[in-house]
């Protein structure tokens, strides 16, 4: 058994996933076929199912109509269920395609009955979307991100390089396909990955692992201070406690805030936003309403709370 294959075997035996059907998201990017070459080798395939989303109409449109075939035919050949859906409409953002793929890919896995989806995020992955955060200024529970068993979706490869699955997939032979819109540099996700951290590995090698370790340790080092909205019961339906807001220290306060919009699902806010929310609150009247991050903010006098 290689390394990659043993590593997705523990976890899988770790989280008790080995008698679970598993639905994998295969883009047909490489990072997504070693997750399912690996998974065909470690699990009972008979349990296993593939889904692919087609992300519509737009320019990368030729790319998009090739990768659904390619799934298609990758799975077909090692004879497993395939299950695919297509935007309606266009997609703009890299939000808007991550909310229209999960939510295609909750309603497969309800409709077939599968307990998990598996997905090929990797160590690369999870570094970008940590800086991403950072420069927004989310805060530190912000890096928290991506997990590798987090309420049904199991992230095996968050450890693992992108090269080191690049050489498991050229071992085993496998095809894969790369994305063209990833050469674009315009999206800061694409600027850290083809710019920014290959420059910092240039000048400093190892420092891209040195990092991505860094903040794991800071993610764990924050996770044991505990989470303010431990305190805060119910705190979905209710909104937050405005007597308990009011006892905190102002960073405390920032803390707090930016915890109930990740626990509300909400994730492309800034510091600015949250910095704003704060001066609102501050404001003595009993009664308040206002839009900041995109949301309805409904204050009284006796909770904070996001107006459904």
């Amino acid at each position: 058994m290689k390394d990659l294959d043993h590593h997705v075997w523990k976890l899988l035996k770790h989280y008790g996933l080995l008698e679970k059907k598993i639905l994998v998201s295969l883009s047909g990017g490489v990072d997504s076929v070693a997750l399912f070459l690996s998974l065909l080798k470690t699990h009972d395939k008979s349990l296993l199912g593939v889904f692919h989303f087609h992300h519509g109409i737009g320019g990368n449109q030729i790319y998009r109509d090739e990768a659904l075939l390619f799934c298609e035919k990758l799975t077909g050949r090692h004879e497993v269920p395939f299950f695919f859906e297509k935007a309606k409409g266009a997609l703009k953002s890299e939000a808007d395609f991550r909310e229209a793929r999960f939510a295609a890919i909750e309603s497969v896995k309800n409709q077939h009955n599968f307990a998990v989806v598996a997905l090929g995020h990797h160590r690369d992955d999870l570094l970008e979307t940590r800086m991403m955060r950072l420069i927004r200024g989310t805060g530190g529970q912000g890096l928290a991100a991506m997990r590798e068993w987090d309420q049904g979706m199991f992230r095996p490869l968050l450890s693992r390089a992108k090269l080191e699955l690049e050489a498991y997939v050229a071992d085993e032979n496998a095809p894969f396909l790369a994305d063209p819109s990833n050469n674009d540099l315009d999206p800061l996700r694409n600027w850290l990955r083809k710019e920014w951290l290959p420059q910092l590995e240039v000048r400093s090698v190892g420092s891209v692992g040195v990092l991505a370790r860094s903040l794991e340790t800071i993610v764990d080092e924050i996770s044991t201070r505990g989470d303010l909205l431990s305190s805060q019961e119910d705190f979905g339906s209710q909104g937050l406690q405005r007597s308990f807001y009011l006892t905190l220290t102002l960073s405390e306060q920032k803390r707090l805030l930016a915890q109930y919009l990740f626990a509300l699902g909400k994730r492309d806010f800034s510091q600015s936003h949250i910095e704003e929310i704060q001066k609102r609150l501050d404001n003595s009247q009993k009664v308040i309403t206002f839009q900041v991050a995109g949301l309805n903010w409904e204050i009284n006098a006796q909770q904070i709370k996001v107006q459904s």
